[in-house]
């Protein structure tokens, strides 16, 4: 496997290589036609430059073929590889003014057209990967109420060699051909022999030490190690609520907000808001008279919410319901679709009854992204059900949220509960990314 490996990464810096060379042919396309033909002279001019590039790469651990890998990571780095690329390359031709080079716009295109190419090209070679079988090679030492719920991921993208574990009775329902042992030598042995290159530790390895001093002096340290809640977030796309305490919280939510992000992320929402408004002022005579016409009672339907730090906020919707006095009383008063009116059918459908909550977002009560805001009632619910719930309040509620494009709407405190997962995930994670990615998400389920 590890000469697999090596192979694969001479392939991987040959691609690079290629793409560097393909980057700066389209970057002179793009600047001026007229320079196409000069290319070989400035391939020659950036060839010092681009063996940087690589350097910097390899630095950045993009040479890595782990098969467990966050995407966020990737891009972050992608992002660092931008910045030095550019800096470096100012830096080099301030330097060697005798290149007789003038490249300035043409080494921004060059680093962003490289920067498209390169994220296409390690896609491509992740599929022909996969296309081929190639697995990486782990041992699973410990065991977990979550595990059984992942493995048919963990089978497709490794290959499990053996599972460790002290106690014989916590393992169950393994797969036929893998190898159970509670010898660490014997592991010990798999992992030399059959040349193991991650080690799965799907225990709570802060409170087993004598476990961990076991493993710290059999196997060898240059082995990829991945703690089991990091592939469950990486697989499931949400964070175990079963394995989560005070001390997870200090060391993965507790961090200062990205002021810059922050200002993004407002200019975005007053922006959309804007266009909400204008929209709301269209559509209003239309909506309000259908739904006047349709069923009884007022045009909107107002809720008290829970936003950030916990602050109470109304929402104010298009009433899609008939105006029945208990639908701020029944808990679960989603489950009943038959209070759905006709007109209201046709504004959830088109998702028009969120036309008034334009204003919410334009006031900061809302943003466009983030954990849907929820029912006072039920939040109270779920503070007293849920472990941790109050942590949901940390991020400005949205919209759209990754929740909810990736579960339907929760009808019990148990779906709720994995809901939160679902948020947990987000507020972990948040960025101008993964807004990104929910909002092209919400617009494929929009449309489809």
């Amino acid at each position: 496997m590890r000469g697999q490996n090596k192979f694969f990464k001479i392939i991987l810096l040959l691609g690079d290589i290629s793409v560097a060379c393909i980057a700066l042919f389209w970057a002179l396309a793009a600047r001026n036609k007229n320079l196409v033909p000069q290319f070989g002279g400035f391939l020659y001019g950036f060839f010092a430059l681009y063996a940087f590039w690589i350097i910097i790469i390899f630095v950045l651990n993009l040479y890595d073929l782990h098969f467990f890998k966050k995407p966020m990571d990737f891009y972050l780095n992608l992002v660092i590889f931008s910045v030095l690329a550019f800096l470096s390359g100012v830096t080099y031709f301030y330097f060697r003014p005798q290149a007789n080079i003038n490249p300035k716009t043409i080494l921004i295109l060059n680093v962003l057209i490289f920067d498209i190419f390169f994220v296409l090209w390690r896609y491509m070679f992740n599929l022909i990967l996969e296309a081929k079988g190639v697995k990486d090679k782990i041992v699973i030492i410990g065991s977990n109420s979550r595990l059984k719920e992942i493995m048919p991921q963990i089978n497709k993208n490794y290959e499990v060699l053996a599972f460790f574990n002290q106690d014989p009775s916590k393992i169950s329902e393994l797969p036929s051909k893998v190898l159970f042992t509670s010898n660490i030598e014997e592991l010990k042995n798999i992992v030399l022999s059959k040349k193991a290159s991650s080690v799965l530790l799907a225990t709570d390895f802060y409170s087993e030490k004598d476990l961990i001093k076991q493993i710290f002096s059999n196997l060898p340290l240059i082995l990829n190690y991945v703690a089991f809640n990091d592939l469950y977030e990486f697989t499931t796309k949400r964070v175990s609520l079963d394995s989560l305490d005070e001390a997870w919280f200090l060391q993965k939510i507790s961090k200062s907000e990205n002021k810059f992000e922050q200002i993004i992320k407002r200019s975005f929402d007053i922006v959309l808001s804007l266009a909400g408004l204008l929209l709301f002022l269209i559509f209003f005579p239309i909506i309000s008279v259908a739904i006047k016409f349709d069923s009884e009672g007022g045009i909107f339907y107002t809720q008290k919410r829970v936003g950030k730090n916990g602050k109470i906020f109304l929402i104010r919707k298009f009433r899609t319901m008939t105006n029945d006095k208990n639908q701020n009383k029944e808990t679960w008063r989603e489950t009943n679709k038959n209070n759905v009116t006709r007109v209201g059918k046709v504004l959830r459908k088109l998702h028009l009854d969120e036309l008034p909550q334009a204003w919410s977002i334009f006031r900061g009560d809302l943003s466009f992204v983030g954990p849907r805001p929820e029912w006072m009632e039920l939040a109270n619910v779920f503070e007293k059900e849920i472990p941790f719930y109050k942590q949901r309040y940390l991020a400005k509620p949205g919209l759209f949220g990754w929740a909810q494009i990736n579960f339907p709407a929760s009808k019990s405190v148990n779906e709720a509960k994995e809901k939160f997962e679902y948020d947990l995930y987000y507020i972990k994670n948040h960025s101008l990314l993964l807004d990104i990615e929910i909002i092209l998400k919400a617009i494929k389920l929009f449309f489809f």
